[in-house]
């Protein structure tokens, strides 16, 4: 491509991007929305609506002010992630929040959109879903050699120090079973990683009991892709293992630019999308 080329396409991008970046109000999110995830129509599975993406996600952004003042690379940046969350179905505020973290939009899936993923690559019919946490003073027993559960709850809580493991089950039809169990460290480590974690507008603080038990679904989630990966895509794939990070870019085949720099930022800052990889 000569250097002419480039620099047109280049300015077709942006252009075309200052479009979907036009946030004023409810009714200009759900057209920025409309216009990226129309032009990306293939990358969603087959029965998710975009009418219901866009409406959950216009109302959803438009009620946040944090959000509408993020500056146009977030706002940019967050009309991507709702792509990249609608590519498994997940619809705002129902499925996921976002978050601001140093003025980046960072998409924190529910429980709710991490079983939506589990549904897309289950391998038969889900007949039994349990999933729950552990606090100091319950009665809980658990052999990781057969994956047996038991737990009688015996208190409530809703401290984060008082969770000693949280866990995740799930049976199918065909007679498939699998169980996660976390323990305190297990937790701790996550929560470490986590982009948020250490800030008080985070769920990890705000309602940590609800994140500890999205994060042991996610594990569960990962788990059966592991095992049941021939039934994920590649756009699926790249959702899966994109969760709690900054989306710079979805490119038409699915694939995932995200931004490091928020959370690991003495590495080199994540390389630039080729204008050839963009629509």
């Amino acid at each position: 491509m000569s250097n002419e080329e480039s620099k047109t396409k280049n300015e077709l991008v942006q252009k075309e991007e200052q479009n979907y970046i036009k946030i004023v109000n409810q009714s200009g999110v759900e057209q920025g929305i409309e216009s990226l995830i129309m032009k990306n129509n293939a990358l969603l599975p087959s029965d998710v609506s975009i009418e219901r993406i866009k409406n959950s996600a216009g109302f959803y952004i438009s009620n946040r002010k944090d959000l509408m003042d993020l500056d146009n690379t977030g706002k940019l940046q967050t009309l991507y992630g709702v792509l990249k969350e609608a590519m498994v179905g997940c619809e705002a505020g129902t499925d996921y929040d976002i978050i601001p973290f140093k003025g980046k939009p960072t998409i924190i899936r529910k429980k709710e959109g991490w079983f939506k993923i589990i549904d897309m690559i289950k391998p038969a019919e889900i007949v039994r879903f349990t999933n729950n946490v552990v606090f100091k003073g319950d009665e809980f027993s658990y052999n990781p050699v057969t994956e047996d559960i038991k737990h009688t709850p015996k208190v409530t809580s809703d401290k984060y120090e008082d969770i000693e493991y949280a866990y995740a089950f799930i049976r199918f039809s065909n007679g498939f079973e699998k169980s996660i169990v976390l323990s305190k460290k297990d937790l701790d480590s996550i929560k470490k990683v986590s982009p948020s974690g250490s800030t008080a507008f985070s769920p990890w603080n705000t309602m940590p009991v609800k994140m500890v038990k999205t994060k042991v679904v996610k594990e569960l989630a990962k788990e059966l892709f592991t095992l049941f990966s021939g039934r994920v895509n590649a756009a699926l794939s790249q959702a899966i293992n994109s969760d709690e990070q900054v989306v710079n870019r979805v490119d038409n085949k699915g694939y995932i630019v995200n931004d490091a720099t928020i959370y690991e930022e003495k590495k080199e800052q994540p390389k630039e999308v080729s204008l050839d990889d963009v629509e």
